[in-house]
């Protein structure tokens, strides 16, 4: 009995020591924060993993590349993808009452008519699809004519899966969980599939200007320049400090000078972050000071 014991023992043991060498490779690789959620799914997969193979099947993924379909599986197994369509429609009322329509304005201005957005952090593709419509109503209200515009929209995510479902453009089940805000009149950018009641898929008008692609904000490099906006929304709560540093280095690189930066209704930088807080009424909003880098 008493060497049953202690082999449970150990094995308790080996099991806590790989779940605190992944949540340090996901701090390190991701810039994850060491939350109660997220240690409890790590802890889930440890103990699926069989004691006797459990220090072999470890050192074989902490021995991958970031980039490796095999770490980019357990990334997408353990984190949190809660999002749907005009989240946070607060932030979102002030993209498409201000920021947008200056935007806009001070494009046509210059001549150009070219306009590059950047969902960072965008999940399953919801809020990339939502800038799309509201630059799209914006355009036709300052009375653009789509045609005649580059729009650019990108959206990125750490989660290979979740750029996967954002490409393929469709959403919904039983609860419709990604509808769930979408305000009155929004459904037409939307179309049910002939074989499923529960499911709707983007408009193929509206999927022509966004295209998506798996990226880590703890890159050094962003995935796109010289982008007029940048959002990573709801993004920041998950990352550490020192990961968020890193991220907003990411985001200044990625935008022009005077590029506008939207995060998260909770989300402050800190001073020398490179960015100038501008006062927009209900959402904050940063103008990037300097030249692209």
């Amino acid at each position: 009995m008493t060497s049953t014991i202690q082999a449970s023992d150990r094995a308790d043991e080996r099991q806590s020591d790989s779940v605190d060498l992944l949540m340090t490779e996901l701090r390190d690789r991701c810039g994850l924060k060491r939350e109660a959620v997220l240690e409890r799914k790590v802890a889930s997969l440890v103990r699926q993993q069989n004691v006797k193979d459990l220090r072999c099947r470890l050192d074989d993924l902490l021995g991958r590349p970031t980039h490796d379909p095999r770490w980019l599986s357990f990334v997408d197994a353990v984190t949190v993808h809660e999002t749907y369509f005009f989240r946070d429609p607060n932030q979102l009322d002030v993209l498409s009452a201000s920021l947008l329509p200056e935007l806009i304005a001070r494009k046509r201005e210059e001549g150009d008519r070219g306009l590059s957005i950047w969902s960072a952090g965008c999940s399953s593709g919801e809020e990339a699809y939502t800038v799309a419509i509201l630059v799209q109503d914006a355009l036709n209200e300052a009375g653009e004519d789509l045609a005649a515009w580059n729009l650019r929209l990108l959206g990125s995510d750490v989660s290979r899966a979740m750029v996967s479902i954002a490409e393929k453009a469709v959403y919904g089940g039983p609860g419709l969980d990604a509808f769930r805000q979408l305000p009155p009149g929004r459904d037409v950018w939307f179309e049910r599939l002939p074989d499923d009641a529960h499911r709707r898929r983007v408009r193929a008008g509206l999927r022509v200007v966004v295209r998506f692609e798996q990226h880590n904000l703890m890159d050094d490099l962003p995935p796109v320049r010289d982008v007029d906006l940048a959002l990573c929304r709801n993004v920041f709560i998950y990352l550490d400090a020192d990961a968020q540093r890193r991220a907003v280095q990411v985001l200044h690189k990625a935008l022009k000078s005077e590029g506008l930066l939207l995060l998260g209704v909770t989300d402050r930088l800190e001073e020398g972050s490179g960015f100038a807080r501008a006062a927009t009424g209900t959402a904050v909003v940063y103008v990037k000071n300097g030249s692209s880098q």
